[in-house]
């Protein structure tokens, strides 16, 4: 009786859902097989599974979810922090630091430039995968297939004249990221704006965040690349065996 009475329907279904992650080792989902092994309808662990979403508690990467380890995004945050700190420093830019929530790219972090003309997101600010730095260098970390799958999902919106809005443009695009070690915003989510980034890698080559410097055209641009892309580099190898060290 005191079930009845006290049982919360809906929360107990969410659990189910969560028990999926907990209960078998394997680090990503299907929808399929989240409803399988949950024995909820679709549309019951759809919408579950997009309000955890939503709420940050897991991520969708392509056709599969994944559960969101709180704890590793604050290791993230400690551990990258000096890192951001020093590259604000030495370039004088602001320094971003974000993780894909779903289909955009959320800010955990970021160290504003003390210039007083400046670029500077706000911590938990979102910004779309296809033509942000921290976006493509997620993007080009997926596997091909499911990097399409998200963009046809969610659409490549032209922001700016400079926006890649082809599915056979931003796969170039991928194609370039993935050989350079690093993706470039050239003005392609906003006007004015030039933006450097590279992947915080996973043990199995996927990104678990993103690390970029961003600054206005008038004086950050192409000639600063080279060096700053070296540097984010050196910043990501670090913080990924900083990562490994404190797991």
């Amino acid at each position: 009786m005191s079930r009845d009475l006290y049982y919360i329907e809906v929360l107990g279904k969410a659990l189910k859902v969560l028990d999926v992650f907990a209960q078998v080792d394997k680090p990503r989902f299907t929808l399929q097989e989240i409803t399988e092994r949950s024995k909820l309808s679709k549309n019951t662990v759809f919408r579950i599974l997009y309000t955890l979403a939503e709420d940050g508690y897991v991520v969708k990467r392509g056709a599969e979810y994944e559960l969101v380890r709180r704890r590793d995004a604050k290791d993230m945050r400690s551990i990258a922090g000096p890192h951001m700190d020093a590259l604000r420093d030495e370039f004088k830019e602001t320094v971003n630091l974000g993780v894909m929530d779903g289909r955009e790219i959320r800010y955990i972090d970021v160290r504003e430039s003390r210039e007083r003309f400046r670029l500077a997101e706000r911590v938990g600010g979102r910004d779309p995968l296809h033509c942000t730095a921290l976006g493509k260098s997620y993007l080009a970390y997926l596997p091909v297939k499911d990097a399409m799958a998200v963009l046809r999902d969610v659409g490549m919106p032209r922001l700016t004249p400079n926006t890649i809005t082809t599915l056979s443009g931003i796969k170039a695009e991928l194609a370039r990221i993935r050989e350079n070690g690093y993706a470039v915003d050239r003005e392609e989510s906003m006007p004015g704006a030039f933006c450097v980034g590279v992947p915080i890698l996973n043990g199995d080559g996927t990104a678990q965040a993103a690390l970029s410097v961003s600054g206005p055209t008038l004086r950050f641009g192409p000639k600063e690349l080279p060096k700053v892309s070296r540097a984010l580099l050196h910043a990501a190898a670090r913080i990924t065996e900083q990562l490994r060290g404190a797991r």
